[in-house]
Parts: structure tokens; C-alpha cells; sequence
């Protein structure tokens, strides 16, 4: 398989993983309520994209470590929104 059909599989795959959960956040962070949201769902994705961040880093695929470290960050946001607004609103 050449090379650059190669990086444009890898690439479209970052791209939809990544922007996966920036729906989520969106609606979470304009409701303020993460009550319908999963937490053993996001706990078990942080987990999986750290693992994943870590093995790009042991084998030295930077490409790999980039989009795995981005939806990690996301996914943590997305924890650390079901955290904050778990029961809808603090302020309310």
C-alpha cells in the first residue's frame, strides 16, 4: 500500500475521532448538564487514549501520539464536564 494512501487513512481517522467529541462538549457546556452523559463510558476513553498516546510514544509514531493526545485532551474535558455539571447547573 503506498505511503500516501497510508497517511490519508491515518489522517481522516485522527479527524473523525477528534471531532467526535467536540458535539458532546458543545451541548454539555451550552445545557450545563452532563446528566445523560456516560461516566464509565469516559473514564474507559481517557484510559484507552492514554494507553494509546503512550504506545505512539514507545514506538515513536508522533502521528500516532498528536491525534491520541488531542482526543485525549478532549475526552478529559468531556470527564471533567460530567464531573461539573453531573447534576445540570451548579449555579442553579
Amino acid at each position: 500500500m503506498s505511503s500516501l494512501l497510508i497517511n490519508v487513512l491515518g489522517t481522516g481517522a485522527a479527524l473523525c475521532t477528534i471531532t467526535s467529541f467536540v458535539p458532546q462538549i458543545i451541548k454539555i457546556i451550552r445545557e450545563r448538564d452532563a446528566s445523560s452523559v456516560s461516566l464509565r463510558m469516559y473514564a474507559l476513553t481517557v484510559g484507552a487514549f492514554s494507553l494509546w498516546t503512550i504506545y505512539g510514544v514507545l514506538l515513536g509514531a508522533w502521528p500516532l501520539v498528536a491525534a491520541n493526545s488531542i482526543s485525549l485532551t478532549l475526552a478529559v474535558t468531556a470527564l471533567v464536564c460530567k464531573w461539573r455539571f453531573r447534576d445540570g447547573d451548579p449555579e442553579a
